[in-house]
């Protein structure tokens, strides 16, 4: 592959980045480690970025970026999709998805999903991926991956970060994708004066206020695509709209905060205000043990 190739890979896609960006095209933004409420200002192409993320480099030290280029593949079919849902939401209407639409939606959430940097840095450490693989592998397979460990231990730590960056591409599998085609989208429009952050996990998690006369709050899960606008999948099939409370965006917003290393959006106040929130992230290999246990029930 050629060495041209970008090597500055965005976790966070600079498409949906620009649709946060304000009239100057910047992006406020905080990072932790930075003092609390020193919110600065950047270009979408300096935030949610790692050097070859997606890099795979063989024996030899040689590079493929095809993994890098294939998202941006999937970004050219996302972002006119994405750019028309927003104008039809915008206009106060509801998008008509067809079987086009939708498959195109639930890949590209997939992978928005996967390719986040908290799966292959920060949550997921080379301990606690071999603890996965001696869980799921055979013993042969342990007992090559030991032997291979102790006679060059760089060698292997090199394969095992390919073999996570090549999962990144891996397409969705078919039963998984009948079950997103079971599923609905909502529509989350956050009021107006109010708005949605970006984090470097790109969907959340949060409570709520109740809707149709149920008791007490509910919990909702969401991926922000604009300011204005987030969306989510729900058990009831077709697109459907829900308008949030002020309350309701700012409890999203401290959701994402919560997980995140890096927060950005269009107002400093509000950034200012977020990089109070303590970090707490998800416990990836809590949620993986649990969802094998509940497996093997």
């Amino acid at each position: 592959m050629s060495n041209n190739a970008p090597h500055r890979h965005h976790y966070v896609p600079q498409m949906v980045q620009r649709n946060f960006a304000s009239e100057i095209g910047g992006l406020h933004f905080w990072r932790r480690g930075m003092d609390i409420g020193d919110v600065r200002i950047t270009k979408p192409s300096n935030l949610f970025v790692e050097d070859h993320l997606y890099t795979i480099v063989d024996k030899m030290g040689s590079r493929d970026h095809s993994i890098e280029h294939w998202f941006g593949r999937l970004e050219t079919l996302a972002a006119p999709f994405i750019q028309q849902f927003l104008d039809i939401v915008r206009h106060g209407m509801t998008p008509i998805m067809n079987r086009t639409h939708w498959d195109l939606w639930h890949i590209y959430i997939y992978h928005a999903q996967k390719r986040t940097v908290a799966w292959h840095e920060r949550f997921l450490k080379p301990d606690d991926f071999l603890a996965v693989l001696k869980a799921t592998a055979s013993e042969q397979q342990w007992l090559q991956h030991i032997r291979a460990w102790e006679e060059d231990r760089e060698d292997t730590l090199r394969e095992m970060k390919n073999a996570r960056i090549a999962s990144q591409a891996d397409p969705m599998p078919p039963v998984m994708l009948e079950e997103f085609r079971s599923l609905g989208l909502v529509i989350y429009v956050a009021p107006p004066r109010t708005s949605f952050i970006l984090g470097d996990d790109m969907s959340g998690d949060a409570l709520v206020s109740s809707r149709d006369g149920t008791p007490g709050p509910r919990r909702v899960q969401f991926m922000p695509i604009a300011p204005d606008v987030a969306v989510g999948y729900c058990d009831t099939r077709g697109v459907h709209t829900d308008h949030l409370t002020a309350a309701d965006v700012r409890r999203m917003n401290e959701a994402m905060a919560k997980q995140s290393y890096l927060i950005a959006g269009r107002s400093r106040a509000q950034i200012a205000s977020l990089s109070r929130i303590p970090y707490d992230p998800p416990d990836i290999m809590k949620g993986w043990a649990e969802s094998r246990h509940g497996a093997s029930q």
